[in-house]
């Protein structure tokens, strides 16, 4: 496998996009997946970054990249 891992526990996938928490401001921010792997981070797979959800009450910014298929 070229690339990093899905974060997800026993997803053999390749990752695709990078999740991150801003935990005051209640919200989730998945962009495209980072340069580097970062440890308040996690790299996803198409899956699980579709599948994502967020607890009630907090808000989603998906960052797409022109011209790209991904999210």
């Amino acid at each position: 496998m070229n690339g990093r891992p899905c974060s997800k526990v026993a997803c053999s996938q390749q990752a695709t996009a990078t999740l991150t928490y801003d935990y005051a401001d209640s919200m989730a921010v998945l962009g495209p997946l980072s340069y580097a792997s970062e440890p308040h981070s996690y790299d996803l797979c198409d899956r699980h970054a579709d599948r994502m959800s967020v607890p009630q009450g907090w808000q989603v910014v998906r960052h797409v990249v022109m011209g790209s298929d991904l999210l």
